[in-house]
C-alpha cells in the first residue's frame, strides 16, 4: 500500500505540504494512522510540482509541463529532500511514499508520480495477481511500460484513454471498472492531476479531502493541520477544482460473464412505477395550473394520446421538419463513433425508443458487443410496451427493459443499477420544451443520477433563420394546426370540458428575445370553457392565446456553459452537413 496526496491552490513550498505539518507525508512514510493495509511506505517516493516558469508540454502549448523528483529509498533517508522541498514553490503538487507490491520493480522509476505530457499520477493500492491482468493494451503500449508494476499497467491503461480525448473522470473510472472486474480484490485509489483539477477515486482504502479559499488538498489521511477534512466514501469518484469539490457514486463491477448471452422467456420486463392516480393527478394540476396562470398554458404532455402520437409521426415526415432528419443524420455518421467511446453496456433513453434513431443506437452498441441492455423510460406504458416488445423481437440478445416513470420528478431511483457505463439517450430535441429555469434543474436532477463512467447524448435544435424555424411549427399541409388542436380534444375527454376545438386557430410565432418558438392556440371570438372535473370556468377573450409548446433553440456556447453550470462537461459537439441540429456528449464535471 502507499500513501498520497495532491494540491491545487496558491503557491507553496513543498514542505509547506509534505514535512512541515504535524502528521505529514513525510510522518506517514513510518507511521501512517488509517492505513488498511500494510504499516510502513519505506519503498521509494516522488513528488511532481509544475513549475510557474516552465517549458509547455509538447503538442499542447499553454500548459505546464510537470517536474518530478523520485528516489528508490525511504523519504526519511534522503538528507537531500527537506532541504529541496523548502526551496520549491508549486500552485498544483501530486507526492507519494511508496509500498511495494510484491513483485514489481524497486528502483525509482517504480516510484510515482508517473507523467505524461500534462499529467501527473500515483496508485495507492494493489492489484493481486497484475502481470496476467486482462487489458486492451497493445503489445508494443506493454513493452513501453516504463517500469514492472501494478501502477505502471494501470498508468499505462489511463494513458491510453487519455491520449484519444477521453475526460479524466471517464477514464479513471473506465479502468477502476474494468481491472475491478477482472480482479474484485484489488485496490485501486487512483489520484491524477493536469495542474489545473485533481480527479482521484477511493477503491478500497482511505481518501480525504480538505477545501480552503481557492485551495484543495486530497489525501489517502489527513495531516494535523487544522481545516475541515472531509472522507470520500468508498467506490466514489473524486473531482477537485480549486471552486470546489463533487464526489460521484462508482458502482461496484458486473460479475457475470461478459459477451452475448442466450435470452429467455424473461428478456423484456416493464416495470409501472407510477402510481395508480399519477395520469389524473398530473394532469390535473397542471391545467388547473396552466390555466389560471398569465399568460395561460398548457404542458406539452398532454399532446401526445393515440391520435397525437400518430399525428407527430406525420409530423416528422413532413418536408419543413427538418428536426428528426437532421438528426438522424447525425446519428447516422456517428453512431460508430458513440459506440467506440461510451462502450456502453446500458442504453437508457428518456421517451419511448422504437424509432429508427434508437435503433441506430443500438445497431452501433450491439456491433461493437458491449450492449447488453436497453432501457427506455417513459410515462405512457402502452408506448412502452410496445416499442420494448418490438425491440427484444429485433434485438434477441438484449435484454429490454422498460420502466413507466415521470423522469422529470423521479429520475435517479428509475434508472437501471447497472453496471456501467451507461449511455443516457435524450434526443430529439426534448430539452428544448424547457424553460431554462426547468432546464437548470433537469441538469442537477441529471449530473446527480450520473455515475463517473455515464455519459448523456443529448439532442438540441440550433438558432436559425425565424422563417425556416416558423415553417417547421406551422407546415402548409396544417398537420401541425391539427396536433394542437388535439390537446383539447384530450381535455374535453379526460376532464369533461366542453372546448370547441374549431374555435381556436393554431399560431406559431418566434419570440427573438428568448430564442425559441412559442406555439399556441388563439381564441377566434369571446367564449366561456367549463370544465367540470376541476370546477372551473374560463372566460377567454376574443384573440387570447393558450401557449401549448414552448421549443427553445440553442447556441454551442450559451448550451455549452449552462449543461457546465448544471454540473456537465461537453465533450463531443456534431451537427449535421447544414448545422441545424447539434448532437452532444457530455459528461458529470
Amino acid at each position: 500500500m502507499c500513501r498520497h496526496l495532491a494540491y491545487l491552490g496558491p503557491p507553496v513550498t513543498l514542505a509547506r505540504l509534505l514535512t512541515e505539518p504535524a502528521h505529514s507525508l513525510y510522518e506517514q512514510s513510518w507511521r501512517p494512522a488509517r492505513q488498511r493495509h500494510g504499516t510502513v511506505n519505506a519503498d521509494g517516493f516522488g513528488v511532481g510540482w509544475y513549475p510557474d516558469r516552465a517549458d509547455t508540454t509538447e503538442g499542447d502549448p499553454g500548459l505546464p509541463r510537470p517536474a518530478r523528483y523520485r528516489r528508490a529509498v525511504p523519504v526519511w533517508a534522503d538528507a537531500n529532500f527537506p532541504e529541496l522541498a523548502r526551496t520549491i514553490t508549486s500552485r498544483t503538487v501530486l507526492a507519494a511514499v511508496r509500498s511495494a507490491t510484491a513483485g514489481t520493480t524497486q528502483d525509482e522509476s517504480a516510484a510515482a508520480p508517473f507523467r505524461d505530457g500534462r499529467w501527473l499520477f500515483s496508485h495507492n493500492g494493489a492489484v493481486p495477481d497484475w502481470t496476467r491482468l486482462p487489458t486492451d493494451l497493445t503489445a508494443a503500449e506493454a513493452l513501453a511500460l516504463e517500469t514492472h508494476s501494478d501502477s505502471a499497467v494501470l498508468w499505462a491503461m489511463i494513458v491510453r484513454r487519455l491520449r484519444r480525448g477521453e475526460p479524466p473522470a471517464g477514464a479513471l473510472a473506465a479502468v477502476v471498472r474494468q481491472v475491478g472486474a477482472a480482479r474484485p480484490t484489488a485496490r485501486l485509489n487512483l489520484l491524477l492531476t493536469d495542474g489545473h483539477t485533481i480527479t482521484a477515486t477511493a477503491w478500497g482504502d482511505t481518501l480525504w479531502y480538505r477545501t480552503g479559499p481557492g485551495t484543495v488538498l486530497v489525501a489517502s489521511e489527513p495531516d494535523d493541520t487544522p481545516g475541515d477534512w472531509r472522507e470520500a466514501p468508498d467506490r466514489s469518484l473524486l473531482l477537485a477544482t480549486t471552486a470546489g469539490v463533487r464526489i460521484i457514486p462508482l458502482r461496484a463491477p458486473d460479475p457475470s460473464p461478459k459477451g452475448p448471452r442466450p435470452m429467455t422467456d424473461h428478456g423484456f420486463t416493464l416495470d409501472d412505477r407510477l402510481p395508480a392516480d399519477h395520469f389524473t393527478t398530473t394532469l390535473h394540476a397542471d391545467v388547473r395550473d396552466g390555466l389560471g396562470s398569465t399568460p395561460r398554458t398548457l404542458s406539452p404532455k398532454w399532446f401526445y394520446d393515440q391520435r397525437g402520437s400518430d399525428l407527430f409521426e406525420q409530423i416528422t415526415r413532413l418536408p419543413e421538419y427538418y428536426l428528426t432528419r437532421a438528426e438522424q443524420e447525425i446519428l447516422t455518421r456517428r453512431a460508430p463513433e458513440i459506440a467506440t467511446l461510451t462502450r456502453a453496456t446500458t442504453l437508457i433513453e428518456l421517451g419511448s425508443g422504437s424509432s429508427r434513431k434508437t435503433r441506430l443506437l443500438l445497431d452501433a452498441l450491439t456491433a461493437a458487443g458491449t450492449l447488453r441492455r436497453y432501457a427506455p423510460l417513459d410515462v405512457s406504458a402502452p408506448a412502452l410496451e410496445a416499442a420494448g416488445a418490438a425491440i427484444h423481437l429485433d434485438y434477441p440478445g438484449l435484454t429490454v427493459s422498460a420502466t413507466v416513470a415521470d423522469f422529470e420528478s423521479d429520475l435517479a431511483p428509475s434508472l437501471p443499477d447497472e453496471p456501467g457505463p451507461r449511455l443516457l439517450a435524450f434526443l430529439g430535441s426534448t430539452i428544448g420544451n424547457f424553460d431554462e429555469r426547468q432546464r437548470r434543474a433537469f441538469y442537477r436532477t441529471l449530473s446527480r443520477a450520473l455515475s463517473g463512467d455515464d455519459v448523456l447524448l443529448l439532442g438540441a435544435d440550433l438558432v436559425k433563420e425565424p422563417e425556416t424555424l416558423v415553417r417547421a411549427y406551422d407546415d402548409a399541409a396544417g398537420v401541425t394546426a391539427a396536433f394542437n388542436r388535439n390537446v383539447l380534444h384530450v381535455l374535453n375527454r379526460e376532464l369533461g370540458a366542453d372546448f370547441d376545438p374549431d374555435l381556436f386557430d393554431h399560431v406559431a410565432r418566434w419570440d427573438p428575445e428568448f430564442e425559441r418558438i412559442e406555439m399556441r392556440l388563439r381564441a377566434r371570438a369571446p367564449q366561456t370553457v367549463k370544465i367540470p372535473d376541476l370546477d372551473l370556468t374560463l372566460d377567454l377573450a376574443a384573440g387570447e392565446d393558450l401557449r401549448t409548446e414552448l421549443s427553445c433553440k440553442f447556441r454551442r456556447d450559451t448550451l455549452t456553459a449552462e449543461l457546465a453550470r448544471g454540473g456537465l462537461t461537453v465533450r463531443h459537439w456534431w451537427t449535421d452537413p447544414a448545422a441545424r441540429f447539434a448532437l452532444l456528449m457530455a459528461v458529470p464535471n
